[in-house]
């Protein structure tokens, strides 16, 4: 049961933090890895500025440090740990919303979709 959740848990922290994941071979990267690679396409789609991508840093670390809490606090209950997780991603997506010029956000809002429709692609199989 243990291990169930452990996978159930990876899959939504990787589908939280990819905008490009699969297509680019991230599939077995860790966490720290993952928030690389998702701070470079953000700095190559978006061309943010040295400033904005450290602060979009700063909110992907801190989205790790509640995801982590939220593992660390888990009792098991799927559907809350979901529901907390999507509820994360939606705060940090604002968050680095917020920082965006107008260009940006609309690139930001392709990325978003992007993952959104892989994340529904990937309940399907």
């Amino acid at each position: 049961m243990k291990a169930k959740f452990v996978i159930i848990l990876s899959v939504i922290f990787l589908f939280g933090f990819t905008t490009q994941s699969f297509s680019q071979g991230m599939g077995g990267m860790n966490p720290q890895e993952r928030m690389k690679q998702q701070l470079q396409t953000y700095k190559e789609r978006l061309k943010l500025t040295d400033a904005q991508l450290k602060k979009v840093e700063t909110i992907l670390n801190d989205q790790m440090s509640e995801i982590q809490k939220l593992r660390d606090n888990s009792s098991g209950d799927m559907q809350s740990m979901r529901d907390a997780m999507m509820g994360l991603r939606e705060k940090t997506n604002k968050k680095i919303e917020a920082l965006l010029n107008d260009t940006q956000k609309a690139e930001y809002k392709k990325i978003q979709e992007e993952a959104a429709a892989r994340r529904q692609g990937m309940g399907r199989g």
